[in-house]
C-alpha cells in the first residue's frame, strides 16, 4: 500500500458493532469514512477515537435509497479517490413469526434493510476498490443464514441473500484483485441485544471487538489468499 494511508468506507460504522470496527481500522492506521443516521452516535465515535478522529469522516445517509448511496460514493471519491476496503455493516433484525404468519411488511423490511443496502452499496462503491488496483470487501451475514431456527425466516433469508451476493461478487471481482468475504456472527454483545434478551448469558456472545478484529484481518494484506469465504464467528454460543 506504499506510504499512503489505506482508506476504508464502513457503512453503519457508528452502531454497536460499527464503533468497534471503525475504531479497529483507525487504530490500525486507516483513513475511515463511516455512514450514520444519528448524529449523536457519530459524535460519540469521534470522542472515542481521540486523536484518531482526524482520520475519520462521516456521511449521514439512508442506504436503502439508491440516490443516497450514490451520494456516499461521490463523497468517498472526493475525499479519498480509490479505496482499499469497503465494509458493509448496515442491517437489522426482526423475527418471531413462522413463515405462514410473517407479515409482508416485516419480510420487506428485512430484505430492504439487510440485502438491498448491501447490494446498493457494493454496486456503487466496489468500483472504487477496483480503481485502487485491488482490495477487500467485507459483508456481514449471520449464523441464522446457515442455521435457521424457527421464527426467523425473514431475517435468515435476507442474510442468506447477503451470503449469496458475497459469493457472486467474489467471482466477478476476482480478476480485479478484489477479495470479497463474509463474516457470520452469532449473537453480538451489544447494548441493544442485552436490552432485548436481558436473561441471556452475555459471556457466551460475540464481543464486538473480537468480530472487529476478524473484519480488519479480512481487509488487510494478510488475508490476500482469501476470497469467497463465509467465516463463522459464534463465540461460545
Amino acid at each position: 500500500m506504499g506510504d499512503k494511508r489505506p482508506a476504508a468506507v464502513i457503512t453503519g460504522g457508528t452502531g454497536g458493532l460499527g464503533q468497534a470496527v471503525s475504531l479497529a481500522f483507525l487504530d490500525a492506521g486507516w483513513d475511515v469514512m463511516v455512514t450514520f443516521v444519528e448524529e449523536e452516535q457519530y459524535q460519540e465515535l469521534r470522542r472515542r477515537a481521540g486523536d484518531g478522529a482526524s482520520a475519520l469522516r462521516g456521511v449521514c445517509a439512508d442506504l436503502t435509497r439508491a440516490d443516497e448511496v450514490e451520494r456516499l460514493a461521490q463523497e468517498a471519491r472526493r475525499e479519498f479517490g480509490p479505496i482499499a476496503a469497503l465494509v458493509n455493516l448496515v442491517g437489522g433484525f426482526a423475527g418471531g413469526f413462522p413463515v405462514t404468519q410473517t407479515p409482508e411488511a416485516v419480510w420487506d423490511h428485512m430484505m430492504r434493510l439487510n440485502l438491498k443496502t448491501c447490494f446498493l452499496t457494493v454496486r456503487a462503491l466496489a468500483p472504487l476498490v477496483v480503481e485502487n488496483g485491488g482490495g477487500a470487501i467485507v459483508t456481514v451475514g449471520s449464523r441464522g443464514a446457515v442455521e435457521t431456527p424457527p421464527g426467523l425466516a425473514a431475517y435468515a433469508v435476507s442474510k442468506a441473500g447477503v451470503v449469496a451476493l458475497t459469493k457472486a461478487l467474489a467471482e466477478e471481482l476476482r480478476r480485479d484483485r478484489v477479495r470479497v468475504n463474509c463474516v457470520l456472527p452469532g449473537i453480538i454483545d451489544t447494548p441493544a441485544n442485552r436490552s432485548a434478551m436481558p436473561d441471556a448469558d452475555f459471556t457466551r456472545w460475540v464481543r464486538p471487538e473480537a468480530l472487529a478484529r476478524t473484519i480488519l484481518f479480512l481487509a488487510s494484506d494478510e488475508a490476500a489468499p482469501i476470497s469467497g469465504a463465509c467465516i463463522p464467528v459464534y463465540g461460545d454460543s
